[in-house]
């Protein structure tokens, strides 16, 4: 007869946290540079779309043709937007934006790596999570 073995208690296994102190003392501006880029071309391209969505719904319910007439009544004898100068004109002033912004990140990190020359850096306490075996099971 063959003896199958017992099952065994299932182990346990409790997170042990423990504080760590680390230093930032650099940061790398090519990856700073890119993921501004990222994010501010992102940020753009939805407020394009956002724009576009807004000057389609204004034009179909005749909020731009009511703006305009308000315009009129104040003594100017013709006032209409022009909807494609509008739009060229954001897109020029949205890709303006979007590579300043991602100057100034860069100017930041920049700026931040000189600083913690000189300081040593920023201190940040993190926890960190260990499993551990729980050892009265055995």
């Amino acid at each position: 007869m063959s003896k199958t073995p017992a099952p065994s208690a299932p182990i346990e296994r409790r997170p042990r946290m423990r504080r760590v102190t680390r230093v930032v003392r650099d940061i790398d501006v090519w990856s700073v540079f890119k993921v501004g880029l990222v994010f501010h071309l992102v940020v753009f391209i939805i407020a394009l779309v956002a724009m576009a969505l807004l000057w389609s719904v204004a034009t179909s319910t005749g909020t731009i043709d009511n703006v305009e007439n308000f315009f009129e009544s104040f003594g100017w004898e013709s006032f209409t937007f022009n909807g494609a100068a509008l739009f060229s004109n954001f897109l020029a002033f949205g890709l303006l934006a979007a590579i300043l912004g991602t100057a100034l990140w860069v100017i930041g990190a920049v700026m931040f790596n000189l600083i913690t020359e000189l300081v040593g850096g920023v201190r940040v306490t993190v926890l960190e999570e260990e499993v551990v075996l729980d050892s009265s099971d055995e």
